[in-house]
C-alpha cells in the first residue's frame, strides 16, 4: 500500500503512479484516520493510498547494531528495522529488559558508503515483545547525520 506523506501544514501531494499527474490536497479531514484512500485520477488510472501524517519521513532499514540500557547496562544486540529524524524501531536478538520511559544508548551504522557510524541516546516509546520503538532524546544533533541518508 503506497504511503503519501503529509506536511505540517496538512498538505500532502498525491502523485498518479500511471502518468506522474500530481496533485496537492488539503488532508485536514483524513487525520486521525488510517483508512484507505482511492483516487481517481483524469488519465482514467484508479489507486488507492494511505496518509501518513508522521512528523519524519520513516525509511525500512535492516541495520545491525546494539544497545546499553542506561538503568541497568544491560546490553544486546538489534537490528534496526526502521529510522527516522525523530526515533528509530528496532528488534532484540534476545528477550530483553527494556522498558518504556527507559533510556537507552544506541549504536549501528548506516549502510551508505561512508558506513557513518551513528550513536545516539533514545527515551523508549513502546514495547512489543522483542519489537521497541524509540524516540531520539536530542534529534537536533543528529539531523545533518541523518537528512541526507534519509532522502
Amino acid at each position: 500500500m503506497t504511503k503519501i506523506y503529509v506536511n505540517d501544514t496538512n498538505q500532502a501531494t498525491i502523485v498518479c503512479p500511471k502518468c506522474g499527474f500530481a496533485k496537492t490536497i488539503d488532508t485536514t479531514n483524513f487525520k486521525g484516520t488510517k483508512k484507505r484512500v482511492k483516487a481517481n485520477c483524469k488519465c482514467g488510472e484508479v489507486f488507492k493510498f494511505t496518509f501518513e501524517f508522521r512528523k519524519h519521513y520513516r525509511k525500512d532499514v535492516r541495520l545491525p547494531g546494539e544497545y546499553t540500557i542506561k538503568q541497568s547496562g544491560e546490553k544486546g544486540e538489534i537490528v534496526v528495522q526502521n529510522l527516522s529524524l525523530g526515533g528509530i524501531q528496532f528488534t532484540t536478538f534476545r528477550p530483553h529488559q527494556i522498558l518504556t520511559d527507559d533510556t537507552i544508548d544506541l549504536k549501528f551504522n548506516l549502510d551508505n558508503p561512508a558506513r557513518t557510524e551513528i550513536r545516539r541516546s533514545a527515551k523508549i516509546m513502546w514495547v512489543r515483545d522483542r519489537d521497541v520503538g524509540a524516540r531520539y532524546v536530542e534529534p537536533k544533533l543528529f539531523e545533518r547525520d541523518l537528512s541526507f541518508y534519509l532522502r
